[in-house]
């Protein structure tokens, strides 16, 4: 039989489960069963939709209050932060334990239940936490977490500070999909989408809950200049509908999607990106050198996430349409900016994060196997 590993993670955000795939992907090449849970979801169903739905809100409509929980709950002790979820999922947790057995449990949310449930139990499962930004909030940390993987040195350092050692924090980067680190034939890419390799192509991530504000307007800006705009409206369908005339009176230069499958392949042939700064899309532009342009950053992960790329050189932030439009042409028509910008991005982005994961623990597996021999 396979050994098993339990990955617990949360619906907050699509980028947690997404790291969470990954890994698992990466685990079954390795030879393991990876088990995938949704730990309140699975545990509080309701409380987990109704909390779900206001986290959604808060990053569409009330960023002021965001901003006062992310900061306020800054300055709390690490320890008050983690006790207060200390028994969320707790029935759960331990069915998963017991049926699956697994040789560790890796958390890419910050959920305490495993790391205090473990300890208490007296159980030889070790709890390992990859942290999905550039920034760590005191909610993460947990004194029984056996080890951290990070996305960054000034992680790691934010960790030390708050009394982590530092032999148990791994910079491996944030894992995403294997498709972001392929070569591309970027002809069949602007064949296939019909796009015109002379021409720049600026892409849009306007938010699966549109929190990019007043796109069609930054749109019509942008479609003044020889410009092509490739739109990603996600599953936002009244905001597709809203776009729809854009495509009838720019039929060469604006392109719109839904929810695309395949958006590494638009990531490969986009000069510029204006995104909201989440751990994974940034990473995944890191990957594949993506000028970024962050319109209007949420106050707390997001935007700190901005402060780390904007103080490397590798993305701008803007507070309005006209700043947007304004640093897209900087970008586009500077060459030696773009180079820099690109060069900065690819000493941001740490490759095969899933592997260098995997590999620590399977490593600390090997060594806790000889020490019981």
């Amino acid at each position: 039989m396979r050994p098993s590993v339990l990955i617990l993670t949360a619906r907050y955000g699509s980028g947690h489960l997404q790291v969470a795939n990954v890994i698992a992907e990466e685990l079954k090449t390795n030879g393991f069963k990876p088990v995938v849970s949704d730990l309140f979801g699975e545990s509080h169903p309701a409380f987990s939709n109704i909390t779900q739905s206001l986290f959604i809100k808060t990053f569409s409509y009330g960023s002021s209050f965001y901003k006062w929980f992310y900061y306020g709950t800054n300055k709390l002790p690490s320890k008050r932060l983690a006790h207060f979820s200390q028994y969320l999922g707790r029935k759960r947790l331990l069915e998963l334990i017991i049926d699956n057995r697994p040789v560790y449990v890796l958390s890419t949310f910050p959920l305490h239940v495993a790391p205090f449930t473990i300890k208490k139990a007296k159980y030889l499962i070790p709890t390992y936490t990859v942290i999905t930004d550039y920034c760590v909030h005191p909610y993460w940390i947990n004194p029984f977490i056996d080890h951290y993987f990070v996305s960054s040195q000034s992680v790691k350092t934010s960790l030390i500070q708050q009394n982590i050692h530092k032999q148990k924090i791994t910079i491996s980067g944030i894992p995403i999909r294997p498709e972001f680190e392929r070569l591309f034939d970027k002809k069949a890419i602007y064949q296939k989408y019909h796009l015109s390799p002379q021409k720049k192509v600026i892409t849009i991530l306007a938010g699966a809950h549109g929190v990019l504000k007043n796109v069609k307007e930054l749109c019509q800006l942008l479609l003044q200049n020889s410009y092509q705009i490739v739109l990603v409206c996600g599953k936002n369908v009244s905001l597709y509908e809203r776009l729809l005339p854009l495509c009838i009176l720019y039929p060469d230069s604006f392109f719109l999607y839904g929810y695309v499958e395949k958006i590494h392949e638009l990531f490969a042939v986009s000069d510029c990106m204006i995104t909201k700064p989440g751990g994974i899309t940034i990473t995944e532009a890191a990957a594949l050198q993506v000028p970024l342009i962050f319109h209007k950053p949420v106050p707390g992960q997001e935007a700190e996430n901005a402060q780390y790329f904007t103080e490397k050189g590798a993305s701008f932030v803007s507070n309005s349409i006209e700043e947007t439009v304004h640093h897209v042409h900087k970008v586009l028509q500077n060459e030696a900016l773009t180079t820099m910008m690109k060069k900065n991005l690819h000493q941001i982005y740490k490759p095969c994060s899933a592997k260098t994961i995997i590999d620590h623990a399977t490593n600390q597996l090997e060594q806790q196997s000889q020490l019981l021999h």
